[in-house]
Protein backbone atom coordinates (compact mmCIF):
# COMPACT_ATOMS: atom_id res chain seq x y z
CA UNK A 1 0.00 0.00 0.00
CA UNK A 2 1.12 3.63 -1.08
CA UNK A 3 2.73 5.16 2.33
CA UNK A 4 0.89 8.42 1.02
CA UNK A 5 -3.12 6.52 0.32
CA UNK A 6 -6.27 7.74 2.17
CA UNK A 7 -7.37 5.11 3.85
CA UNK A 8 -11.34 4.06 4.07
CA UNK A 9 -11.60 3.84 8.09
CA UNK A 10 -15.05 2.49 9.59
CA UNK A 11 -15.23 3.80 13.31
CA UNK A 12 -18.17 1.04 15.07
CA UNK A 13 -19.47 2.19 18.68
CA UNK A 14 -22.85 2.04 20.22
CA UNK A 15 -21.50 5.45 21.39
CA UNK A 16 -22.88 7.63 19.07
CA UNK A 17 -20.77 10.76 20.56
CA UNK A 18 -17.59 8.55 20.88
CA UNK A 19 -18.07 7.51 17.80
CA UNK A 20 -18.35 10.88 15.50
CA UNK A 21 -15.79 12.43 17.56
CA UNK A 22 -13.24 9.92 16.83
CA UNK A 23 -14.19 10.04 13.53
CA UNK A 24 -14.07 13.63 13.61
CA UNK A 25 -10.70 13.85 14.48
CA UNK A 26 -9.27 10.42 11.82
CA UNK A 27 -10.94 12.60 8.51
CA UNK A 28 -8.70 15.69 9.36
CA UNK A 29 -5.44 13.57 9.10
CA UNK A 30 -6.86 13.18 5.47
CA UNK A 31 -8.47 10.02 5.38
CA UNK A 32 -12.62 8.70 4.67
CA UNK A 33 -13.84 7.92 8.29
CA UNK A 34 -17.52 6.77 8.26
CA UNK A 35 -18.99 6.11 11.59
CA UNK A 36 -21.81 3.49 12.41
CA UNK A 37 -23.49 2.97 15.84
CA UNK A 38 -24.15 -0.89 16.53
CA UNK A 39 -22.83 -4.03 15.24
CA UNK A 40 -25.72 -5.03 12.36
CA UNK A 41 -24.81 -1.77 10.66
CA UNK A 42 -21.67 -2.63 10.77
CA UNK A 43 -21.14 -5.98 9.49
CA UNK A 44 -23.88 -4.85 6.62
CA UNK A 45 -21.57 -2.02 6.00
CA UNK A 46 -18.20 -4.53 5.67
CA UNK A 47 -19.77 -6.86 3.46
CA UNK A 48 -21.56 -3.55 1.12
CA UNK A 49 -18.38 -1.50 1.03
CA UNK A 50 -15.30 -3.16 2.76
CA UNK A 51 -13.00 -0.40 4.59
CA UNK A 52 -9.52 -1.10 4.14
CA UNK A 53 -9.49 -1.02 8.79
CA UNK A 54 -12.38 -1.29 11.21
CA UNK A 55 -11.90 0.19 14.64
CA UNK A 56 -14.49 -1.50 16.83
CA UNK A 57 -15.41 -1.13 20.40
CA UNK A 58 -15.89 -4.89 21.73
CA UNK A 59 -18.53 -3.87 24.08
CA UNK A 60 -22.18 -3.59 22.42
CA UNK A 61 -25.35 -4.85 22.13
CA UNK A 62 -27.11 -6.68 20.60
CA UNK A 63 -24.42 -7.65 18.66
CA UNK A 64 -20.94 -7.09 19.98
CA UNK A 65 -17.59 -5.58 18.39
CA UNK A 66 -16.53 -9.54 18.43
CA UNK A 67 -19.11 -10.69 15.93
CA UNK A 68 -17.85 -7.17 13.75
CA UNK A 69 -14.10 -8.84 13.90
CA UNK A 70 -15.35 -11.82 12.89
CA UNK A 71 -16.98 -10.21 9.80
CA UNK A 72 -14.16 -7.81 9.03
CA UNK A 73 -11.95 -10.97 9.18
CA UNK A 74 -14.31 -13.02 7.01
CA UNK A 75 -14.61 -11.53 3.60
CA UNK A 76 -12.17 -11.73 1.06
CA UNK A 77 -8.76 -10.04 1.58
CA UNK A 78 -9.42 -9.94 5.62
CA UNK A 79 -9.88 -6.54 6.96
CA UNK A 80 -7.36 -5.19 9.28
CA UNK A 81 -8.96 -4.78 12.61
CA UNK A 82 -8.30 -2.67 15.78
CA UNK A 83 -10.40 -2.98 18.69
CA UNK A 84 -11.38 -1.07 21.42
CA UNK A 85 -11.57 -2.15 25.19
CA UNK A 86 -12.32 -0.84 28.84
CA UNK A 87 -9.27 -1.40 31.01
CA UNK A 88 -10.10 -4.53 33.16
CA UNK A 89 -10.63 -6.68 30.05
CA UNK A 90 -7.71 -7.14 28.56
CA UNK A 91 -8.08 -10.71 28.30
CA UNK A 92 -11.42 -9.94 25.98
CA UNK A 93 -8.91 -8.05 23.79
CA UNK A 94 -6.08 -11.10 23.62
CA UNK A 95 -9.12 -13.56 22.74
CA UNK A 96 -9.92 -10.90 19.98
CA UNK A 97 -6.27 -10.90 18.91
CA UNK A 98 -6.77 -14.73 18.24
CA UNK A 99 -9.25 -13.75 16.17
CA UNK A 100 -7.31 -12.25 13.89
CA UNK A 101 -7.22 -8.17 15.41
CA UNK A 102 -4.48 -6.60 14.41
CA UNK A 103 -3.86 -4.63 17.37
CA UNK A 104 -6.22 -3.90 20.70
CA UNK A 105 -6.52 -0.51 22.58
CA UNK A 106 -7.56 0.31 25.88
CA UNK A 107 -9.24 3.43 26.40
CA UNK A 108 -9.78 5.84 26.73
CA UNK A 109 -7.90 5.60 23.28
CA UNK A 110 -6.63 8.94 21.54
CA UNK A 111 -6.51 10.03 18.43
CA UNK A 112 -2.63 9.94 18.47
CA UNK A 113 -2.87 6.14 18.86
CA UNK A 114 -5.24 5.66 16.77
CA UNK A 115 -3.42 7.89 13.75
CA UNK A 116 -0.43 5.98 14.66
CA UNK A 117 -1.91 2.38 14.18
CA UNK A 118 -3.21 4.02 10.84
CA UNK A 119 0.10 4.85 9.43
CA UNK A 120 1.71 1.71 10.33
CA UNK A 121 -1.22 -0.19 8.10
CA UNK A 122 -0.76 2.77 5.62
CA UNK A 123 3.09 1.90 4.92
CA UNK A 124 2.53 -1.79 4.79
CA UNK A 125 3.51 -3.11 8.26
CA UNK A 126 2.23 -6.36 9.01
CA UNK A 127 0.80 -6.99 12.33
CA UNK A 128 4.38 -9.41 13.03
CA UNK A 129 6.30 -6.30 11.73
CA UNK A 130 4.82 -3.72 14.02
CA UNK A 131 5.01 -6.49 17.11
CA UNK A 132 8.79 -6.65 16.22
CA UNK A 133 9.24 -3.12 16.55
CA UNK A 134 6.76 -2.61 19.65
CA UNK A 135 8.40 -5.86 21.45
CA UNK A 136 12.01 -5.57 20.32
CA UNK A 137 13.91 -4.08 22.99
CA UNK A 138 16.31 -5.55 25.74
CA UNK A 139 15.13 -7.60 28.59
CA UNK A 140 17.21 -9.28 31.53
CA UNK A 141 15.92 -11.85 33.31
CA UNK A 142 17.15 -15.40 33.65
CA UNK A 143 14.14 -16.64 31.75
CA UNK A 144 14.63 -14.40 28.58
CA UNK A 145 18.37 -15.25 28.72
CA UNK A 146 17.68 -18.96 28.52
CA UNK A 147 15.06 -18.24 25.92
CA UNK A 148 17.68 -16.28 23.68
CA UNK A 149 20.41 -19.13 24.25
CA UNK A 150 17.75 -21.50 23.00
CA UNK A 151 17.12 -19.54 19.83
CA UNK A 152 20.99 -18.95 19.12
CA UNK A 153 21.52 -22.73 19.75
CA UNK A 154 18.17 -23.49 17.11
CA UNK A 155 19.37 -20.52 14.45
CA UNK A 156 22.37 -22.63 12.87
CA UNK A 157 20.72 -25.65 11.73
CA UNK A 158 17.68 -25.64 9.17
CA UNK A 159 14.92 -28.09 11.48
CA UNK A 160 11.61 -27.20 11.32
CA UNK A 161 10.59 -24.74 15.07
CA UNK A 162 7.54 -24.36 17.03
CA UNK A 163 7.49 -21.41 19.12
CA UNK A 164 4.81 -21.47 21.49
CA UNK A 165 3.54 -19.06 24.28
CA UNK A 166 0.86 -16.69 24.73
CA UNK A 167 -0.67 -13.84 22.55
CA UNK A 168 1.69 -10.81 23.05
CA UNK A 169 4.81 -12.77 25.03
CA UNK A 170 7.12 -11.81 21.85
CA UNK A 171 6.01 -15.02 19.62
CA UNK A 172 6.64 -13.48 16.60
CA UNK A 173 9.74 -11.80 17.58
CA UNK A 174 11.34 -14.91 18.64
CA UNK A 175 11.03 -15.74 15.34
CA UNK A 176 12.63 -13.22 13.91
CA UNK A 177 15.10 -13.16 15.99
CA UNK A 178 15.98 -16.60 15.73
CA UNK A 179 16.01 -16.05 11.44
CA UNK A 180 18.47 -12.92 12.01
CA UNK A 181 20.92 -15.51 14.18
CA UNK A 182 20.67 -18.11 11.55
CA UNK A 183 22.03 -15.62 9.09
CA UNK A 184 24.93 -13.90 10.94
CA UNK A 185 26.15 -17.84 11.74
CA UNK A 186 25.99 -18.49 8.19
CA UNK A 187 27.01 -15.46 6.08
CA UNK A 188 23.78 -15.14 4.92
CA UNK A 189 21.43 -12.41 4.07
CA UNK A 190 18.01 -14.25 3.02
CA UNK A 191 14.30 -12.89 3.37
CA UNK A 192 11.78 -13.94 6.06
CA UNK A 193 8.12 -14.16 4.76
CA UNK A 194 5.04 -14.84 7.03
CA UNK A 195 2.87 -16.59 5.07
CA UNK A 196 -0.80 -17.15 5.11
CA UNK A 197 -2.07 -20.53 4.62
CA UNK A 198 -5.38 -19.54 3.48
CA UNK A 199 -3.91 -17.96 -0.13
CA UNK A 200 -2.41 -19.52 -3.18
CA UNK A 201 0.50 -18.13 -3.15
CA UNK A 202 4.03 -19.58 -3.94
CA UNK A 203 6.78 -20.62 -1.77
CA UNK A 204 9.77 -18.88 -1.44
CA UNK A 205 13.51 -20.65 -2.53
CA UNK A 206 15.46 -19.96 0.81
CA UNK A 207 14.89 -17.83 3.94
CA UNK A 208 12.61 -18.19 6.87
CA UNK A 209 8.39 -18.66 6.33
CA UNK A 210 6.34 -17.58 9.43
CA UNK A 211 3.24 -19.99 10.13
CA UNK A 212 1.38 -17.45 12.65
CA UNK A 213 -0.90 -19.55 14.97
CA UNK A 214 -1.22 -22.41 12.97
CA UNK A 215 -3.86 -23.92 16.13
CA UNK A 216 -5.85 -21.45 15.25
CA UNK A 217 -5.88 -22.75 11.55
CA UNK A 218 -9.20 -24.88 10.61
CA UNK A 219 -9.13 -28.49 9.77
CA UNK A 220 -9.38 -27.99 6.28
CA UNK A 221 -6.15 -25.67 6.34
CA UNK A 222 -4.26 -27.98 8.68
CA UNK A 223 -4.39 -31.08 5.96
CA UNK A 224 -3.68 -28.50 3.37
CA UNK A 225 -0.81 -26.61 5.09
CA UNK A 226 0.58 -30.07 5.60
CA UNK A 227 0.43 -31.49 2.24
CA UNK A 228 2.09 -28.40 1.08
CA UNK A 229 4.84 -28.83 3.41
CA UNK A 230 5.64 -32.36 1.79
CA UNK A 231 7.11 -30.10 -1.13
CA UNK A 232 8.62 -27.78 0.72
CA UNK A 233 11.97 -26.18 -1.07
CA UNK A 234 15.30 -27.03 -0.21
CA UNK A 235 16.31 -23.46 1.05
CA UNK A 236 13.29 -23.01 3.32
CA UNK A 237 13.24 -23.29 7.00
CA UNK A 238 9.59 -23.23 8.66
CA UNK A 239 8.93 -21.20 12.12
CA UNK A 240 5.69 -22.04 13.73
CA UNK A 241 3.39 -20.08 16.24
CA UNK A 242 0.86 -21.01 18.68
CA UNK A 243 -0.56 -20.96 22.02
CA UNK A 244 1.07 -22.75 25.23
CA UNK A 245 0.12 -26.95 25.52
CA UNK A 246 0.26 -27.67 21.69
CA UNK A 247 0.51 -31.36 22.81
CA UNK A 248 -2.86 -30.83 24.84
CA UNK A 249 -4.35 -29.58 21.79
CA UNK A 250 -3.77 -32.23 19.58
CA UNK A 251 -4.58 -34.85 22.29
CA UNK A 252 -7.69 -33.51 22.47
CA UNK A 253 -8.48 -33.09 18.68
CA UNK A 254 -7.89 -29.87 18.03
CA UNK A 255 -4.56 -29.71 16.26
CA UNK A 256 -4.17 -32.75 13.75
CA UNK A 257 -0.95 -35.08 14.72
CA UNK A 258 0.87 -35.35 11.74
CA UNK A 259 1.46 -32.03 11.75
CA UNK A 260 2.15 -31.03 15.18
CA UNK A 261 5.22 -33.26 14.10
CA UNK A 262 6.08 -32.16 10.90
CA UNK A 263 6.86 -28.82 12.19
CA UNK A 264 7.61 -29.38 16.13
CA UNK A 265 11.41 -30.57 15.57
CA UNK A 266 12.53 -28.23 17.71
CA UNK A 267 9.92 -26.96 20.27
CA UNK A 268 10.81 -23.35 21.89
CA UNK A 269 8.53 -22.17 24.80
CA UNK A 270 8.23 -18.11 25.20
CA UNK A 271 7.76 -17.34 28.63
CA UNK A 272 4.91 -14.74 29.83
CA UNK A 273 5.43 -11.62 30.92
CA UNK A 274 4.80 -12.61 34.58
CA UNK A 275 7.04 -14.60 34.22
CA UNK A 276 10.00 -12.62 33.63
CA UNK A 277 9.53 -10.26 36.37
CA UNK A 278 12.91 -8.71 36.36
CA UNK A 279 12.36 -7.52 32.28
CA UNK A 280 9.14 -5.44 33.54
CA UNK A 281 10.64 -2.05 34.55
CA UNK A 282 13.00 -1.96 31.67
CA UNK A 283 10.54 -2.84 29.04
CA UNK A 284 8.07 -0.44 30.40
CA UNK A 285 11.26 2.76 30.29
CA UNK A 286 11.60 1.45 26.79
CA UNK A 287 8.37 1.92 26.01
CA UNK A 288 8.12 4.94 27.20
CA UNK A 289 11.34 6.30 25.60
CA UNK A 290 10.19 5.05 22.42
CA UNK A 291 6.43 6.75 22.15
CA UNK A 292 7.82 10.04 23.66
CA UNK A 293 10.28 9.81 21.01
CA UNK A 294 7.73 9.18 18.35
CA UNK A 295 4.99 11.79 19.27
CA UNK A 296 7.12 14.67 20.80
CA UNK A 297 6.03 14.03 23.84
CA UNK A 298 8.41 14.50 27.40
CA UNK A 299 8.83 11.88 29.89
CA UNK A 300 6.09 11.74 31.88
CA UNK A 301 6.54 11.59 35.65
CA UNK A 302 4.92 8.79 36.86
CA UNK A 303 2.79 8.26 39.89
CA UNK A 304 4.33 6.82 43.51
CA UNK A 305 4.47 3.19 43.30
CA UNK A 306 3.71 2.49 40.07
CA UNK A 307 6.92 -0.25 39.30
CA UNK A 308 5.26 -2.06 42.19
CA UNK A 309 2.13 -1.80 40.51
CA UNK A 310 3.60 -2.90 37.81
CA UNK A 311 5.29 -6.04 39.20
CA UNK A 312 2.21 -7.46 40.66
CA UNK A 313 0.27 -7.45 37.85
CA UNK A 314 -0.53 -10.72 36.08
CA UNK A 315 -0.19 -9.01 32.68
CA UNK A 316 -2.90 -11.22 30.25
CA UNK A 317 -1.76 -9.32 27.28
CA UNK A 318 1.59 -9.72 28.04
CA UNK A 319 4.45 -7.31 26.58
CA UNK A 320 1.55 -5.86 24.26
CA UNK A 321 -0.72 -4.82 26.71
CA UNK A 322 2.63 -3.72 28.93
CA UNK A 323 3.58 -1.49 26.04
CA UNK A 324 0.10 -0.07 25.20
CA UNK A 325 0.31 1.50 29.18
CA UNK A 326 3.55 2.85 28.34
CA UNK A 327 2.34 4.71 25.00
CA UNK A 328 -1.24 5.92 26.81
CA UNK A 329 0.84 7.27 29.47
CA UNK A 330 3.03 9.28 27.50
CA UNK A 331 -0.19 10.71 25.56
CA UNK A 332 -2.15 10.92 28.30
CA UNK A 333 0.69 12.38 31.53
CA UNK A 334 0.61 10.56 34.45
CA UNK A 335 -3.29 10.24 34.43
CA UNK A 336 -2.72 8.03 31.95
CA UNK A 337 -0.90 5.66 34.37
CA UNK A 338 -4.64 3.59 34.92
CA UNK A 339 -3.56 0.28 35.73
CA UNK A 340 -6.23 -1.95 37.41
CA UNK A 341 -3.76 -4.68 38.85
CA UNK A 342 -4.98 -7.82 38.64
CA UNK A 343 -2.66 -9.98 40.42
CA UNK A 344 -1.52 -14.20 39.90
CA UNK A 345 -4.44 -16.58 41.42
CA UNK A 346 -2.51 -19.31 43.47
CA UNK A 347 -1.40 -22.98 42.31
CA UNK A 348 -3.78 -24.78 40.52
CA UNK A 349 -6.21 -22.16 40.64
CA UNK A 350 -7.69 -20.57 37.23
CA UNK A 351 -7.36 -16.46 36.75
CA UNK A 352 -9.94 -14.82 38.69
CA UNK A 353 -10.08 -11.20 36.38
CA UNK A 354 -12.95 -9.73 34.69
CA UNK A 355 -13.77 -11.43 31.68
CA UNK A 356 -13.94 -14.59 33.52
CA UNK A 357 -16.68 -17.35 33.26
CA UNK A 358 -16.96 -20.07 35.84
CA UNK A 359 -19.43 -21.98 33.72
CA UNK A 360 -16.72 -21.73 30.16
CA UNK A 361 -13.77 -22.63 32.59
CA UNK A 362 -15.51 -25.68 34.46
CA UNK A 363 -17.14 -27.05 30.76
CA UNK A 364 -13.22 -26.82 29.29
CA UNK A 365 -12.21 -28.61 32.43
CA UNK A 366 -14.41 -31.54 32.06
CA UNK A 367 -13.87 -31.90 28.28
CA UNK A 368 -10.13 -32.61 29.38
CA UNK A 369 -10.86 -35.17 31.69
CA UNK A 370 -13.47 -36.56 29.03
CA UNK A 371 -10.29 -36.50 26.52
CA UNK A 372 -7.86 -38.36 29.38
CA UNK A 373 -10.50 -41.06 30.15
CA UNK A 374 -11.20 -41.65 26.92
CA UNK A 375 -6.96 -41.73 26.19
CA UNK A 376 -6.61 -44.36 29.21
CA UNK A 377 -9.66 -46.42 28.08
CA UNK A 378 -8.12 -46.76 24.47
CA UNK A 379 -11.08 -45.60 23.23
CA UNK A 380 -13.70 -47.87 25.08
CA UNK A 381 -16.62 -46.02 26.16
CA UNK A 382 -17.70 -48.64 29.20
CA UNK A 383 -14.12 -48.31 30.63
CA UNK A 384 -13.67 -44.70 30.47
CA UNK A 385 -17.23 -44.88 32.01
CA UNK A 386 -15.99 -46.99 34.75
CA UNK A 387 -12.91 -44.73 35.67
CA UNK A 388 -14.91 -41.35 36.07
CA UNK A 389 -18.03 -43.05 37.71
CA UNK A 390 -20.12 -41.79 35.27
CA UNK A 391 -23.25 -44.11 34.24
CA UNK A 392 -23.21 -44.80 30.00
CA UNK A 393 -26.34 -42.74 28.98
CA UNK A 394 -24.44 -39.82 31.05
CA UNK A 395 -20.96 -40.49 29.29
CA UNK A 396 -22.63 -40.62 26.25
CA UNK A 397 -24.53 -37.12 26.90
CA UNK A 398 -21.18 -35.45 27.78
CA UNK A 399 -19.12 -37.33 24.80
CA UNK A 400 -21.65 -35.87 22.32
CA UNK A 401 -21.61 -32.36 23.88
CA UNK A 402 -18.24 -31.77 23.33
CA UNK A 403 -18.33 -32.93 19.98
CA UNK A 404 -15.92 -36.50 21.57
CA UNK A 405 -18.66 -39.15 20.55
CA UNK A 406 -16.82 -40.25 17.53
CA UNK A 407 -13.42 -39.36 19.46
Amino acid sequence: MDATQQLKVLVVDDNRSSADALAKLLRKQGDEVNAVYDGAAAIDRIRSDPPHVVLTDLKMEPIDGMAVLQAARGVSPPIDTIVFTAYGAVDIAVRAMHLGARDFLTKPVTVEQVASRLDEIRSGATSSDVQQVREGVRAESQASKDLTAMLQRAAGVPSAVWIEGELGSGRAFSARTLHRMGDEEQGNDTPFTIRNVAREEPWPEAGTVLLPNVDDLAEDLQRELFRQLQSLPVGVRVVATARPESRRLVAEGGLRPELFYQLAVVLISVPPLRRRVEDIELLFVEGLSMYAERYGRPLPTLPPHAMEQLERHYWPGNIRELLNLAERTVVLGPEGFNLDVIEDSGPGLPKLETGFSLASYLEGMERRILVEALRRSGGDRAAAGRLLGVERNTLRYKLNKYGLLDK
